[in-house]
C-alpha cells in the first residue's frame, strides 16, 4: 500500500452492493466516522450487503490525486449473519434465539366457515332438489309429438 502523501490522507468509505457494482455511499476522513456510519447503514438495512474500505493515495499513479489503492476493514454480509471485520467472524444462525411467534386468527377462520356453511345451506335451499317439486313428477308429453292416425 502506498503511504498517504501529505495533504492526501487516507479516506473510509462505506459502500453498498448494487448488482456486481459498489455504490458509495459515505465518505469519511477520520476512521471512527467512517466506522460509525458503517454501523448505521447497517443497522438501517441489515439485509444488504456493505463494506467498509480504506482508502490510500497511490503516489506511483500518474493520475494525480485521482488513484487510489484500497483495504478491506469490514464486510456486512446478511448471510453469513453479523457484520465482522474479516472472514470467518459472522454469528451462526442456529445459535439465534426462538423466532418471533406471531398470532393465528382462529376468529377469523371460524368466521370464514360459518360463513361458507351458511352460504352453501342457503345454496342448497334455493337450487337443490326439492321432495315433491322439479325434479320428482315425470314431464308430460307435448301434444306436438303425439301423432295421431286415423283407424282404418
Amino acid at each position: 500500500m502506498g503511504e498517504a502523501k501529505a495533504g492526501q490522507p487516507p479516506r473510509f468509505v462505506v459502500q453498498c452492493a448494487k448488482g456486481k457494482a459498489w455504490k458509495t455511499l459515505v465518505v469519511e476522513e477520520d476512521q471512527g466516522l467512517g466506522e460509525r456510519a458503517f454501523r448505521e447503514v447497517v443497522k438501517v438495512n441489515p439485509r444488504g450487503y456493505f463494506r467498509l474500505i480504506r482508502l490510500d493515495y497511490n503516489p506511483a499513479s500518474n493520475f494525480e490525486g485521482q488513484e487510489f489503492d484500497w483495504k478491506l476493514l469490514n464486510l456486512h454480509d446478511p448471510k453469513k449473519g453479523r457484520s465482522g471485520g474479516g472472514a470467518g467472524r459472522g454469528q451462526d444462525r442456529r445459535r439465534r434465539g426462538p423466532k418471533e411467534k406471531v398470532p393465528v386468527p382462529f376468529r377469523l377462520y371460524a368466521v370464514a366457515v360459518v360463513l361458507g356453511v351458511i352460504l352453501a345451506a342457503l345454496l342448497y335451499l334455493l337450487y337443490g332438489p326439492h321432495p315433491g317439486g322439479r325434479g320428482d313428477q315425470p314431464v308430460p308429453p307435448s301434444s306436438a309429438s303425439q301423432v295421431q292416425t286415423a283407424p282404418r
